[in-house]
């Protein structure tokens, strides 16, 4: 995730720098099909879900990659994964660039289908980029998808912009509609007209719109589709565990995304009863954009604050890379200190690594951006007629960071380790690394 100038006036403006599936029809689609570039998907239809044409047999090493040392696993994010086990050609992974950097693309496959992508971010934001590609290599193994239209809101402060993209989907003939509502309840009542309109829409990486007390929530199962994303109630537990295990006493720093996403309070607002007494926050979590430049201002505050921070909670690894420059620029030591994150980008551990601190720990779950694809496969197998579960649940686990977690060759240190995106394709889509 990179700076992003006119993302960081906004937030100067708004004061902001301080599950298995049952059911179906007796019409059982295509378990394998050719992809743009003549390569065959790996793909072939068996296990629990083989009626609705997906395999749930994918490579253990691809879960272990995407998901960490996890036990259960649902069967739609098993059927997902199969389906990133790609053997690409050039011609595919021209045709997924292509894709990728224009706003709609005839995917060459003939297919009737069209998949809407909105996305209340955009792609001067690395993570965003990485998950909108894990999207289009997996519309790519649909033979039946023939067309790719994506939107971007760059976190506009307006709801009307992120709204107003996902009706214009609903008006240019998505078939369905998979993104990430950055504005939450804000843009529902457009969710609520595309689902009306017969669009289903599913978001990914927990975007609920509206957790379920929020005032204007809509409701998973009924009011939209579905929902691909960690437990962020467990997610905000195994957070405060971390930090539980690492801290006797003193205070901590809680960072988030944009104001009001779901990911973020979701899992704040089950760190803080989790906390030992002897662990307090300081002050409030501060919403950061996602962005590194916001993140450092957020980090500079709460040391000029408390110097003596003893952990911090925060999704966003690459983040975190960026505010450690507050203790270089204050010159506070960086010792004793313990994060818990949810994203893996090798910036952060390698200066880990670089680094060489006693008692400064890094815990980590995985980046997530795979989930994409979670969600566009549930969407095709609720064409084919099977019944999606109203949260497709994502299992998490909570890993330290060892050596071995910075790879020096990795093709560009801004994604995440456990993206599923080969790295043939990450290195046209990132030429300078």
């Amino acid at each position: 995730m990179q700076r992003l100038i006119k993302i960081v006036a906004v937030v100067a403006m708004l004061g902001l720098v301080a599950a298995a599936c049952s059911g179906g029809d007796d019409d059982e689609p295509t378990a394998t099909g050719e992809t743009a570039g003549g390569e065959t998907a790996a793909t072939g239809a068996e296990g629990a879900l083989s009626e609705f044409g997906e395999s749930t047999d994918a490579d253990p090493a691809l879960v272990e990659k995407a998901l960490g040392p996890v036990e259960e696993v649902p069967d739609i994010v098993l059927a997902s994964i199969a389906r990133a086990d790609q053997d690409l050609d050039q011609a595919t992974i021209d045709k997924a660039m292509e894709c990728w950097s224009q706003p709609e693309c005839d995917t060459g496959s003939g297919g009737e289908l069209v998949m809407g992508y909105a996305d209340g971010g955009g792609h001067l934001n690395v993570w965003r980029a990485v998950t909108h590609m894990e999207a289009i290599l997996q519309a790519l193994t649909y033979p039946e998808i023939g067309t790719i239209v994506s939107t971007e809101a760059l976190w506009d402060p307006d709801p009307a912009v992120p709204a107003g993209d996902i009706n214009f989907l609903v008006q240019r003939g998505a078939d369905f509609i998979i993104g990430y509502p950055d504005a939450g309840v804000a843009i529902a009542d457009a969710i609520a007209a595309a689902e009306e309109a017969g669009v289903p829409y599913i978001p990914f990486s927990a975007g609920w719109v509206g957790l379920p007390e929020q005032e204007g929530a809509l409701i998973p199962g009924e009011d939209y589709t579905s929902v691909v994303g960690e437990d962020l109630c467990a997610l905000g537990e195994s957070f405060a565990q971390v930090l539980n295990d690492n801290i006797d006493s003193g205070s901590i720093g809680v960072l988030g995304g944009t104001p009001g996403n779901a990911l973020s309070l979701g899992w704040q607002q089950c760190l803080t009863p989790a906390l030992n007494d002897s662990i307090s926050m300081v002050g409030d979590p501060v919403d950061t954009f996602w962005l590194n430049d916001v993140a450092l201002e957020a980090v500079l505050g709460m040391l000029s604050t408390d110097p003596d921070i003893k952990g911090y909670a925060y999704e966003y690894a690459d983040g975190m890379y960026t505010a450690l420059q507050a203790y270089d620029e204050l010159g506070i030591p960086l010792d004793d200190v313990t994060m818990a994150l949810r994203t893996d980008e090798q910036t952060l551990f390698c200066d880990w690594v670089e680094r060489d601190i006693p008692n400064y720990r890094i815990y980590f779950s995985a980046g997530g951006n795979f989930q994409s694809r979670t969600a566009v496969t549930a969407q095709m197998m609720k064409i084919a007629g099977a019944e999606i579960p109203p949260e497709i649940v994502v299992p998490h686990v909570m890993r330290e960071v060892t050596s071995a977690d910075c790879d020096p060759n990795r093709v560009t240190p801004t994604v995440s380790g456990t993206s599923l995106v080969p790295d043939e394709v990450l290195a046209q889509m990132f030429p300078d690394g």
